[in-house]
């Protein structure tokens, strides 16, 4: 379907709704098609609303623009979106309710993962304007505006939020300063040779988006095969693979598992964390089950234009699950080591690095990237 039927489509579903044996969350795109030939016009309000939501987080996870997305806002993200539909259909939804807060954010959120800052700034501003004490409007405005340099902005609104609630407010400043500081990373391209030799230290290495029927993309056996030289030179190290997104019903880390296993790795030595859907959630799982494993130390391995976004959130993911846990395990010691993806940005962060970092900064501390629909 092109992208302009696909855009047809969506403004159907605007005047026309699906009824009821057509489920909005559909799995394939031979399904999204069929609510084209399924609708009516007599669905409650409530269930016209739930069908775009839903429909736009369809488009969020299986709109096939990868690298589309990684050419034109950075290499870094991994973003399959196809955000043009997403748009179109936030925009439905706020005009059947326009009040609805959760939607406007959404559709700011939107804009901001496709790097469209200036329209997302708009509707934070707009949002404030109503309803001057919405905290993540104004905290939204606030990060955003202080990745991209602009401290009038970041300090007036950080100093109304500390005004509101200043124990969270602290939190978020903290987690911005944390930000700054990964800009110094020295990402290393070479595995250390004074790693620990002993079986309580674990290589973690990230996955990345599947292609078709499972297919594994360059960028991600770039990782793997770092990770195995990794393994090779420290033989009594044990593996986590990383990646729950399944394609074709495999997951990444079932992919990597498979893959390091053909190359000769005891398939004992490698444990899967296969519940992940972003790299937010690749640290708070993979933490949470390093913690598990009572490892002492874990060396983390993804592309070096993932490197500064990925090791910051494993930093950070140390403390968020540290106080959730109900037993307190020592935390591991963590180093890094990259595949080279694009050698510009090994010394150098850019702008649109500042900003996906800034969006898992705000995320892996609780500010949803579409609230109620989206970590």
């Amino acid at each position: 379907m092109t992208i302009s039927k696909k855009i047809l489509f969506s403004a159907i579903i605007l005047s026309f709704i699906v009824p009821a044996p057509v489920q909005a969350a559909v799995t394939t795109q031979k399904q999204a098609e069929k609510v084209e030939q399924n609708v009516q016009s007599t669905m409650p309000t409530k269930q016209r609303l739930s069908e775009l939501k839903d429909t736009a987080i369809y488009y969020y996870w299986n709109g096939g623009q990868l690298k589309k997305n990684e050419k034109k806002i950075f290499k870094g993200v991994t973003i399959k979106s196809n955000f043009g539909i997403m748009e179109h259909l936030f925009k439905q939804a706020i005009k059947i309710d326009p009040q609805d807060t959760n939607l406007q954010m959404d559709l700011a959120s939107t804009y901001r993962m496709e790097d469209k800052n200036s329209k997302a700034n708009d509707i934070w501003k707009n949002i404030l304007n109503e309803k001057p004490t919405n905290y993540n409007a104004r905290l939204k405005l606030a990060a955003f505006a202080h990745a991209s340099g602009d401290d009038e902005t970041y300090n007036t609104n950080i100093t109304q939020l500390q005004t509101q609630n200043p124990t969270k407010t602290e939190t978020f400043t903290n987690a911005i300063q944390q930000a700054d500081d990964i800009d110094k990373l020295d990402i290393n391209t070479k595995v250390a040779s004074d790693l620990p030799k002993d079986s309580n230290h674990y290589f973690v290495v990230l996955g990345y988006a599947l292609g078709k029927n499972g297919k594994m993309e360059k960028t991600m056996l770039d990782r793997l095969n770092l990770i195995l030289k990794a393994a090779k030179k420290y033989p009594k190290s044990k593996i986590m693979v990383s990646g729950g997104v399944p394609q074709d019903g495999v997951t990444e880390a079932s992919a990597m598992k498979k893959w390091l296993v053909k190359k000769g790795i005891n398939k004992n030595r490698i444990v899967k964390e296969d519940l992940s859907t972003n790299t937010v959630e690749n640290a708070l799982f993979s933490i949470r089950d390093l913690n598990t494993k009572k490892a002492t130390s874990a060396t983390l391995i993804t592309s070096s234009s993932h490197m500064r976004r990925a090791f910051l959130l494993f930093n950070m993911a140390e403390g968020i699950v540290q106080n959730s846990a109900t037993t307190k395990a020592k935390q591991p010691a963590l180093t890094q080591v990259a595949a080279v993806d694009d050698k510009s940005i090994l010394h150098k962060v850019k702008t649109p690095e500042k900003n996906a970092i800034m969006d898992d900064v705000l995320r892996i501390n609780g500010v949803w990237q579409l609230p109620g629909l989206q970590r």
